[in-house]
């Protein structure tokens, strides 16, 4: 019955999660996220050098409150 190939398909979709979920565990070891920056685009460089230069890691995200008002730069 078609029932039949549930077990090879489950198979099937485990080894190709496999990659997707070492790769999540290496990228949370090496940059402290699972996420890779892409910098294809202008404002994912952007992105990932204002990063860089905020929180000195371009792979951490800093939110508003990493970012020095105007008083503290003078």
């Amino acid at each position: 019955m078609w029932y039949n190939i549930l077990p090879s398909a489950a198979i099937v979709a485990g080894v190709l999660a496999v990659p997707a979920v070492v790769m999540a565990g290496l990228h949370k070891l090496y940059y402290g996220n699972i996420y890779q920056r892409s910098l294809v685009q202008e404002w994912q460089r952007a992105s990932y050098l204002r990063d860089e230069r905020i929180t000195g890691q371009g792979f951490r995200s800093a939110g508003l409150e990493n970012i020095p008002d105007e008083e503290e730069l003078q």
